[in-house]
């Protein structure tokens, strides 16, 4: 949200961060002895964990509290207090804030609800209490959170039903930030299942100050952070946001986000939550993976994805051996490695050599069955250990997926994948599908650290997205100098509004980007010499400022051949201007004619919170139904951008489908990186540019279609 006006400027925020995560006082407004009030279970937690630093109380009504001194308000402790938790009714947080200004406190850690996300009274409170702390240099986490701890501290001030069946904060080290407390919760419950600590876990609520680009920022320098987790509503600084995620990427510690408000509904869910403005999720996914950061569903896995990131090593490559106790289970395994993009490993010849001492022939080979392999041979103590580390020896094994059914013996089969994980380069993802009939094969599994995955979707989901962050690349393509001063020079002609096809395909010309010939006509006989100059057959195109999509109503022709069809279509075009109520006829685009194997859309926008954004997919009059586009920041790198185009579902039309010539990819990808570059150089001035169709045939590249927006007093992205 904004800041106020005329507030004095915002302190350090990462002196902030390390202070609220490493307090050396804490003060708790509305401290209680009722463990089933915020006050009284935040203080109890606080001193649950064996926090080392001064607790304070603060309580006008009681002496103690919890059998702690209390005091009748901040300023009456006497001593630097580093953070202030105010557990108040609404209405008595005003004051609050005045007293912690008044003593000095460095960072408030407001719980307390019904502010922004409740409507405009509340919001302005808000502001109202962001100004007061911003007059006295104070910063906020929160309002409506559940707080926050520092396990390496020893430090909790988060209020979860999560910790209170804890004995110890779990160290970890994974960094949680989140902006819903109660889905932290909840992430805090499957880590402890999993026996899983966190480094920090951060609830922010709804960020009406420090938010989550500044706890990232924490997270990324933080040496006992190894993994960062978010759960993400709304991102307030985009280009912080994903500044920071590239120096995660830098640094070597993976960034792994669940996005809220990825559909219309869970926009509305969002903005009814903290009051965040959700934005485009298609622009924010492809940021963030251009940036390196790992996309993840569900919050819940989320965090098993985490944990496996920081206790099993990286797949080597996409080749998964299924092993399972089940014929049947290897079999419904193998299916979805294919359906998660990676693929089902089969064993070279001489693995299966190797394995023949320990199995029949029949036996040896993926999908892996355990009970297709007679109880006498398996009876060696090492039996299955030297199974495994044989198959996974293999070249052609990137990463194993051990599938648990019921079975004999299953905590002494987790037992050797711990083993096995725990002395072997390549990684074993192990399922418990046993359910509570394998729960000694899971105890032993959180006893060593070892992730059990709940599925085969959600283990298979990990050794995707390990695999694809190891491989990640994002080169940043150096500028065209040249081109950029010819684009500036065309630009600063436009008036702001709709640019016509005729300038907008001069802006592209000057990007380096082919274009069909064309000539503007105003009359019938300046029609018929640029149709005589360019060659027959040509195309006639109404031009008008009010008119975007021409074929809609009737202002395109097709195979125009000789003059006297020039003249009665320059006519045909008039008219169908004419019938455009408001829309004026600012002559015909008359063109070359262009072949067509396939025709491709490129375009780009001008995203709020990301800026300059490029699309390219398959075009034509039916890309609206076809949907089938990819979306990359403008900046993308050719290998980005050759990767989106063969992801799009219909790329075979690209690649030769029935006997069709392949494209010039290499001439696509060209064209798509030279408009991103336009893009990103004339940034909030262009919010609109789309090239539609470009005709490919062969190697043969041309933009028949083109159209833009121009703002030239528009705003960079802040």
């Amino acid at each position: 949200m904004p800041r106020p006006a005329g507030g004095a400027s915002a302190p350090d925020s990462r002196a902030a961060v390390q202070c609220a995560l490493n307090p050396r006082s804490v003060a708790v407004l509305g401290a209680s002895d009722d463990l089933m009030k915020w006050g009284g279970s935040i203080l109890a937690l606080l001193r649950k964990f064996g926090f080392g630093g001064a607790v304070h109380p603060v309580n006008p009504r009681a002496d103690a509290v919890q059998g702690i001194k209390a005091w009748p308000s901040v300023q009456a402790i006497g001593q630097p207090v580093d953070v202030a938790v105010i557990a108040l009714p609404q209405e008595r947080t005003e004051a609050a804030f005045e007293d912690c200004a008044a003593a000095g406190v460095k960072v408030i850690l407001m719980v307390t609800s019904q502010f922004a996300e409740s409507g405009a009274e509340g919001a302005a409170l808000q502001d109202k209490l962001l100004a007061i702390a911003r007059r006295a240099g104070m910063r906020i986490i929160g309002p409506n959170c559940m707080g926050y701890f520092n396990s390496h501290a020893d430090m909790n001030l988060l209020n979860s039903q999560a910790l209170m069946r804890n004995a110890s904060l779990i160290k970890g080290e994974v960094a949680l930030i989140s902006q819903s407390g109660a889905l932290a919760g909840a992430m805090l419950a499957r880590a402890y299942d999993l026996g899983v600590g966190f480094s920090i876990c951060v609830s922010l609520g709804n960020q009406a100050d420090l938010e989550v680009c500044d706890f990232l920022d924490y997270a990324i320098d933080d040496a006992r952070s190894k993994v960062i987790a978010l759960y993400v509503e709304g991102v307030r600084d985009g280009a912080r946001f994903i500044d920071l995620l590239g120096r995660a990427r830098a640094v070597g510690k993976a960034v792994l986000i669940v996005k809220a408000g990825r559909t219309e509904l869970g926009q509305k869910a969002v903005q009814s939550h903290t009051a965040s403005l959700a934005g485009e999720f298609r622009a924010f996914e492809s940021q963030v993976r251009h940036a390196g950061a790992v996309l993840v569903d569900d919050f819940l896995e989320l965090i098993a994805q985490a944990a496996a990131w920081t206790r099993l090593p990286a797949p080597s490559g996409p080749r998964v051996a299924v092993l399972s106790g089940s014929g049947g289970g290897g079999a419904v395994a193998s299916d979805l490695v294919g359906e998660a993009g990676l693929q089902a490993a089969t064993l070279g010849a001489t693995t299966v050599h190797k394995l023949l001492p320990l199995m029949p022939e029949a036996a040896a080979h993926l999908p892996f069955d355990l009970g297709a392999v007679p109880g006498p041979m398996r009876s060696t103590p090492q039996w299955l250990r030297q199974v495994l580390d044989t198959m996974l020896a293999d070249p052609g094994v990137g990463a194993g997926l051990f599938l648990m059914t019921t079975m004999p013996e299953m905590a002494a089969t987790a037992a050797t994948v711990v083993d096995v994980n725990r002395e072997n380069p390549k990684p074993v993802a192990f399922v418990n599908a046993a359910s509570s009939a394998g729960a000694e094969a899971g105890a032993k599994l959180k006893a060593e650290g070892l992730v059990n995955f709940a599925s085969v979707k959600e283990a298979l989901g990990y050794l995707r997205n390990r695999l694809a962050w190891e491989h990640h690349e994002n080169e940043a393509p150096a500028p065209d100098a040249k081109a950029q001063a010819a684009i500036e020079k065309i630009a600063g002609e436009f008036s702001p509004g709709l640019v016509s096809e005729f300038d907008a395909k001069r802006l592209l010309a000057a990007a380096g980007i082919p274009v069909t010939r064309g000539e503007l006509a105003r009359s019938e006989d300046q029609a018929v010499q640029a149709a005589a100059s360019i060659g027959w057959p040509v195309v006639m195109k109404l031009v008008s400022a009010q008119i975007s999509h021409k074929s809609d109503v009737g202002g395109v022709v097709l195979n125009v051949g000789d003059a006297d069809a020039v003249r009665q279509h320059f006519r045909a075009l008039q008219q169908a201007a004419q019938r455009v109520p408001g829309a004026s006829f600012d002559g015909c685009l008359v063109q070359q004619q262009a072949r067509a194997d396939v025709e491709v859309l490129i375009g780009t926008n001008w995203d709020a919170q990301f800026g300059a954004m490029l699309m390219i997919g398959i075009g034509g009059t039916l890309v609206e139904l076809l949907k089938d586009t990819a979306l990359l920041p403008a900046s993308a790198g050719p290998c980005a951008i050759r990767r989106a185009i063969q992801a799009l579902r219909l790329f075979p039309l690209l690649d030769g489908y029935r006997g069709k010539p392949r494209v010039n990819l290499d001439a696509l990808v060209d064209a798509a990186q030279r408009f991103g570059q336009l893009a990103v150089q004339l940034g909030a001035r262009l919010p609109e540019c789309e090239a539609n169709p470009v005709m490919i045939a062969g190697d043969s590249l041309v933009v028949a279609d083109a159209r833009a927006v121009w703002l030239p007093g528009a705003p960079s992205m802040s």
